[in-house]
């Protein structure tokens, strides 16, 4: 470790430079530019450990300056001088700053032939031909000296240009720029176009800084919102939601950024949100799905004599948890009510076959009744999807003799075909299907609200109380073509167990 604070000091930025003269009582407050610190500093004769440790318990204690723009602006004036010129350029000088940048970045120096000539010289004395040594090493000198000089207007250009391009990107993100940050760069232009030497590095030093500075704000407030956006997707996968696309836009918007395409980065962060969160209000109906076959499984073990009061409690305590927002521990419950009540039933039916033998026979007939008419409900435009898929699965259970779960389905068909006969009869009766009995009342309501199906049935459309048997079949019309078949469609499982 050297002992030299010059070494290590000119690393530091001026905030740090003034923790440092803080703590240990050096006076900085005549002090503009970064060199004056370090001088002052440097007359503590303070060893670098010393340094390090005063910076590292101030970084612990919270001492670090708020990595904002406007922070970043206020330690501009420290910097640098305030510049007695405006934060804008006239249009004239702006223009004329513009095409000087264009013809510096145009002429881009080589310091190639200078370190060959300088080669040429090493050579030319390690086998004692001194002359030419001396004469290469000053031809070497001279082109450096005049290369150096391109080499700083080309640098100057440089520097210039990328933050103001960088500004321009803030702008586009932010809809506005901190007027520091404008002052800095007209300040740089300015003294680009017509500055004196030291005035133009001072500057140029005090806008690379800034433009640093900026660039690091930027990237420390998106860094946040990506990393608030991997929670809140870790949250929404811990319920089973489906979080590949966003997570997919999130890696495209962290490309965007290190291209600094400030504002494709902004867009893709909102997209990737904004499907995250559609992703969770499917995955949250899903769920909500899922508590109808669960009712419909424990009625199904109940039909057979299992006792289920505990899992209908337990289901009253799952739905608590939806509606609180704690959907993993919804799904958790839902799965695990699931899986006991299907155990049981399935003991229940291994004690007592017959059982068995008597729910397959009850889910075959639910499917030769309900299958018609939730296809005579789907060619009315109802959404019939749902039932039919339970259909399908009934069929498939049967076939198996698989009775836990033919007879779980076939409630379940039940339930939809019961929470859609209202719907269904106002549809029949615009088609025409069904037909109002005059002057007949309902035995059950009073409401003269009954109807005739071409079987001859009748029913009151108002209580469901049906005068004859109802009819095993669509109340179709003759006129009315048969609905083709619905083939089935793929659902994703909910409760994998």
């Amino acid at each position: 470790m050297t002992d030299d604070p010059n070494n290590f000091l000119n690393e530091l930025t001026i905030w740090k430079l003034k923790t440092v003269a803080e703590e240990f009582g050096v006076d900085v407050s005549n002090c503009r530019y970064k060199r004056d610190y370090v001088q002052k500093i440097s007359a503590k004769k303070l060893t670098e450990e010393q340094v390090r440790n005063v910076l590292s318990r101030r970084k612990k204690e919270g001492g670090e300056p708020e990595r904002d723009v406007k922070a970043i602006g206020r330690e501009l004036e420290s910097i640098a001088k305030s510049p007695s010129a405006p934060a804008e350029l006239p249009k004239g000088i702006e223009e004329s700053v513009e095409k000087h940048l264009d013809e510096a970045l145009m002429l881009r120096p080589a310091l190639f032939e200078i370190d060959s000539r300088t080669q040429a010289a090493y050579g030319k004395m390690i086998v004692g031909d001194y002359y030419d040594a001396v004469k290469l090493s000053r031809e070497a000198r001279l082109k450096g000296l005049e290369e150096f000089s391109s080499f700083q207007v080309y640098s100057a250009a440089v520097s210039i240009r990328a933050a103001d391009e960088l500004f321009s990107k803030l702008v586009a993100e932010k809809g506005e720029l901190d007027p520091i940050l404008r002052t800095a760069l007209a300040e740089a232009k300015r003294a680009f176009l017509d500055g004196p030497p030291k005035r133009r590095e001072d500057a140029l030093e005090a806008l690379e800084v800034l433009a640093t500075k900026a660039y690091d704000a930027f990237v420390a407030n998106t860094e946040k919102e990506e990393a608030e956006l991997m929670g809140l997707l870790a949250d929404y996968e811990s319920f089973g939601t489906r979080t590949d696309e966003s997570r997919r836009y999130l890696e495209i918007a962290s490309q965007a950024k290190r291209a600094m395409n400030i504002a494709e980065h902004s867009r893709l962060l909102k997209d990737a949100r904004d499907r995250a969160d559609h992703a969770k209000d499917v995955r949250v109906q899903e769920i909500n799905s899922v508590f109808p076959i669960v009712r419909a499984a424990a009625a199904a073990a109940r039909d057979v004599g299992v006792e289920v009061s505990s899992a209908e409690s337990r289901l009253e305590e799952a739905r608590r948890a939806y509606d609180d927002g704690a959907f993993a521990r919804a799904v958790e419950m839902l799965a695990a009510i699931e899986r006991q009540v299907d155990e049981a039933h399935l003991a229940q039916l291994n004690a007592r076959r017959e059982l068995g033998s008597r729910q397959l026979e009850s889910a075959r007939t639910s499917v030769v009744v309900h299958e018609p008419i939730l296809r005579e409900a789907s060619s009315y435009g109802l959404q019939a999807d749902e039932g039919l898929f339970y259909v399908n699965n009934t069929k498939a259970a049967v076939d198996r003799s698989d009775a836990v779960s033919a007879a779980k389905y076939s409630n379940r068909v039940k339930d939809i075909v019961k929470s859609m006969e209202k719907d269904l009869d106002s549809k029949r009766i615009d088609m025409g299907v069904i037909k109002r009995v005059e002057g007949s009342k309902c035995g059950k309501c009073g409401q003269e609200a009954v109807y005739s199906y071409p079987d001859r049935a009748e029913k009151c459309v108002e209580c469901g109380h049906r005068s004859a048997e109802a009819p095993a079949a669509p109340a179709v019309s003759p006129q009315q073509p048969t609905p083709a078949p619905i083939e089935p469609r793929r659902k994703r499982g909910f409760l994998r167990w």
